[in-house]
């Protein structure tokens, strides 16, 4: 039988301040030393930065305590790291994510499981320009949610993902993931059993189609 296609993470992404100009990126997979890294680094700006909807989020405990809790739901975390090429032609991190393996689908209507993303951030541009001589940091938002629908296809889920937008993005979150082309569940949807709270209208997802397209659309990036 033969062996089904791989796809690949996305390796250049359009730069903010020009997006004519394609960054390099790769990916890897979380470590201690990267949550700690970005911590120490990120952390005390991004703190400053009121309308970061991460600003609190300590990397270094969320890597271990979302690991412990998915263990012992049976399900498995997969941390990624997103780096770009900096102006001084070395790689540093500039994304975090933290990806729930063959979780329930969104769309209740489907009984197919897809992954979801528990946590996800970008470093800010700011930040970069002035603290790491980065002039020109990737659009990272449709790159960050690639990396989930990546996973997802390889591992035999056609690409579905979820998310929930958390509260403290407010509009220009759910604005954000609207852009990047997921589909939002509607407020009166049914949630699948796993999720405890109510439904507020800020969970987004992609059905196999959606993905498709979506995934397609990056290819050339690859």
């Amino acid at each position: 039988m033969p062996t089904p296609p791989y796809r690949r993470f996305i390796r250049f992404a359009p730069g903010k301040g020009n997006p004519s100009v394609s960054v390099p990126v790769r990916v890897t997979d979380m470590t201690a030393r990267d949550a700690a890294w970005w911590d120490t680094r990120f952390g005390p700006h991004h703190l400053r930065i009121a309308d970061r909807a991460d600003r609190f989020w300590a990397w270094s405990v969320l890597l271990p305590a979302c690991h412990l809790v998915q263990l012992f739901k049976r399900r498995y975390c997969r941390p990624l790291v997103i780096w770009a090429r900096a102006d001084s032609q070395q790689f540093m991190r500039v994304g975090m994510s933290i990806i729930i393996e063959q979780y329930p689908h969104l769309d209740v209507a489907d009984s197919s499981d897809a992954h979801f993303v528990w946590f996800m951030c970008a470093a800010d541009e700011g930040v970069l320009n002035n603290h790491f001589s980065m002039s020109n940091p990737p659009k990272l938002g449709r790159v960050l949610l690639d990396n989930a629908m990546v996973l997802s296809e390889n591992l035999g889920l056609k690409g579905r993902i979820g998310l929930h937008a958390t509260p403290a993005g407010g509009a220009a979150l759910l604005a954000l993931y609207s852009a990047c082309g997921l589909l939002q569940l509607p407020k009166r949807a049914r949630l699948p059993p796993p999720i405890k709270q109510s439904n507020d209208g800020r969970y987004f997802y992609t059905d196999e189609a959606t993905a498709a397209v979506l995934l397609a659309n990056r290819d050339t990036d690859r």
